[in-house]
């Protein structure tokens, strides 16, 4: 009996050292879907994103993940306004002045006429990052254009 749990207890612990849990390098594949979203590879960079959601963030945060999923889901080649929003609106839970995400909800706004909207989130841009940031002046043009 001693040697048959010895057995299995020898069984056990290889069975766990032999590589059954893969380990994530999330920073890596972070930067991985950066990338696929540079080229305009949005339903991939949405694969990627969504396998980091129970990671835990290296170099990023849990509100650029899901800034990130809310711009892919928008741009896809079938764009999901819908499920896009409610990613912007949780990385503006977890970081309630995440610049991107406010623009990016803001853009979202415009496409879909919702521009007084789109005016709120350019305020709060405008407290928090000032007229002279990039996300202020691509979302002032976009409103003024519209």
């Amino acid at each position: 009996m001693k040697y048959l749990i010895s057995f299995l207890f020898f069984i056990h612990l290889n069975a766990f050292s032999a590589g059954d849990y893969e380990t994530v390098d999330a920073s890596a594949e972070y930067q991985k879907a950066e990338k696929l979203i540079k080229n305009q590879k949005f339903e991939i960079a949405i694969d990627v994103l969504l396998d980091l959601i129970d990671e835990d963030p290296q170099g990023y945060t849990k509100a650029d993940l899901y800034n990130y999923l809310g711009f892919a889901s928008r741009k896809q080649s079938k764009p999901d306004y819908k499920l896009a929003e409610n990613y912007y609106l949780k990385a503006l839970e977890i970081d309630n002045n995440h610049i991107g995400a406010l623009e990016y909800l803001g853009e979202l706004y415009i496409q879909t006429d919702r521009v007084d909207e789109a005016k709120v989130l350019l305020a709060r841009i405008k407290m928090h990052a000032g007229e002279d940031s990039e996300e202020f002046i691509e979302l002032d043009k976009l409103i003024t254009s519209f």
